[in-house]
């Protein structure tokens, strides 16, 4: 009994009582009691085998709630697009601001992968290429961004200020592939890749970084955002703006309506305010 007191943090006394209030409860006697200590009585051992499967069970599920009111605390963010990132950064920030007690979390991978993930509830909301399918997922465009195009500074196109994917056709777009597959996702470059005048999709087993030494040593070219493009400048490289026809990507914000996570909401919400300013 002063073991169980120490462990519990209360008196010896408190224990007896409790113990004797139970005894009284089910009308049978769970000890025996002497002065050395004391013995489970044989009603008590079987009475205790009846409910320890039942006091295991609830200590499993209070234990799994306390993990999700853990997990309440954190946003787990998917990214699977290169285009509209300076838009997520800005929204990322707004959110800490507004929700210090929230945790973000991010994580890289390719569309397809980041649909599985939130249906499975590994994240709460991913953004991705507008034209990428969401099973089961509700999904909403929030931004649109433009294109830019990352030529050599000595190729022939470089002289134009804006261009078109006409002027790119035939050209060999670098496409980094990340360790969950491309940056730019596949529902693009499919789409891409059946116009009337696709340019030549190599995908590389390589970094962005990697791709864009490539694209110095007049390899190809490769694509990002306008924000992007606007913020880096790459030696022996020169950035050109994409117009006309698949000359901008949309990016949607993609979750579970059934998440119970109030976070996620209010993260969509911010996001849909930011565009409708325009900021």
């Amino acid at each position: 009994m002063r073991q169980v007191a120490q462990a519990l943090g209360v008196k010896e006394s408190t224990v007896s009582r409790k113990i004797a209030a139970i005894e009284q409860h089910l009308d049978i006697q769970l000890f025996n009691r002497f002065t050395s200590g004391v013995q489970l009585t044989e009603e008590g051992s079987e009475w205790l085998d009846a409910v320890r499967g039942h006091y295991d069970g609830l200590e499993e599920i209070l234990t799994q709630t306390a993990n999700r009111k853990k997990d309440a605390d954190k946003l787990r963010i998917g990214l699977s697009s290169p285009v509209g990132r300076e838009f997520l950064i800005r929204l990322i920030e707004r959110f800490q601001n507004t929700h210090p007690e929230i945790e973000v979390t991010f994580r890289d991978a390719s569309c397809s992968k980041h649909a599985a993930a939130i249906r499975h509830r590994h994240l709460d909301v991913a953004f991705m290429c507008g034209c990428c399918p969401a099973k089961a997922c509700k999904s909403e465009t929030i931004w649109q961004e433009r294109l830019s195009a990352l030529l050599p500074a000595d190729h022939a196109l470089a002289e134009n200020s804006e261009l078109t994917w006409n002027d790119l056709a035939g050209e060999r777009l670098l496409v980094p592939m990340g360790t969950e597959g491309p940056l730019l996702d596949a529902c693009f470059l499919a789409r891409l890749g059946s116009g009337p005048h696709p340019p030549i999709i190599e995908r590389c087993n390589a970094s962005q970084a990697t791709v864009i030494v490539k694209v110095q040593l007049g390899k190809g070219f490769t694509l990002t955002g306008e924000s992007f493009a606007n913020a880096v400048t790459i030696e022996a490289a020169i950035w050109r703006p994409i117009v006309g026809n698949d000359g901008s990507c949309p990016i949607n914000a993609v979750w579970l309506e059934s998440n119970p996570k109030r976070s996620v909401l209010r993260f969509v919400a911010i996001a849909r305010n930011m565009a409708a300013e325009g900021t």
